[in-house]
């Protein structure tokens, strides 16, 4: 009977450590294959067959409707230039050239990582509001001239920006292409 209920409590002991490190590693994927730029982040290793396990079920929790990496690299940020976080207590400035990639857009979403709901209907920017120049973002909880995504009272926001049959240059030098500024504007 010893045995038996020893074995049980090995069982259990296994299943809970190998769930927790489980979820612990879809969840929060940490640094691991991550390429920085600036405020923006890459894993090239998304969408793409080199992916592993807990690379695929991170992105079929958090990525939904993801394409495929000969289609699409994704760019996300949840700091600005400086390293301070995104929230929506202060007012950002995103800004940049135009992107060489088919089409581009820059996405807010909120804590939970969904859309951000506002009355506007407004949760992203993209090659629209530059054709030819430069453009100019704002992220705020109060509204901006010009383009504004609203934040409203997100505690941490995240931004992704999506480039659809991008140029070579994203993918043979994540670290190194031009990608929007994040410039904290104003901060109570």
């Amino acid at each position: 009977m010893k045995k038996v209920f020893i074995a049980i409590v090995i069982i259990f002991i296994s299943f809970v450590l190998g769930a927790g490190s489980a979820y612990l590693a879809i969840t929060y994927l940490g640094d691991a294959g991550w390429v920085k730029n600036g405020a923006w982040k890459t894993n090239l290793t998304l969408g793409s067959e080199e992916a592993g396990m807990y690379t695929r079920a991170y992105v079929a929790l958090h990525a939904l409707l993801s394409l495929r990496r000969s289609q699409t690299i994704y760019y996300y940020a949840e700091i600005d230039d400086l390293g301070n976080p995104l929230t929506s207590d202060c007012v950002f400035r995103i800004e940049g050239e135009p992107l060489n990639a088919r089409w581009w857009s820059i996405t807010a979403y909120g804590d939970d990582q969904f859309l951000i709901p506002n009355e506007e209907g407004r949760y992203s920017f993209n090659q629209g509001i530059s054709n030819t120049g430069g453009y100019v973002i704002y992220l705020s909880r109060m509204p901006q001239e010009g383009n504004w995504l609203p934040t409203g009272d997100e505690k941490r926001l995240f931004l992704c920006l999506r480039l659809y049959n991008p140029a070579d240059e994203y993918y043979d030098h994540p670290e190194a292409v031009k990608l929007p500024r994040i410039i904290r504007k104003e901060c109570p």
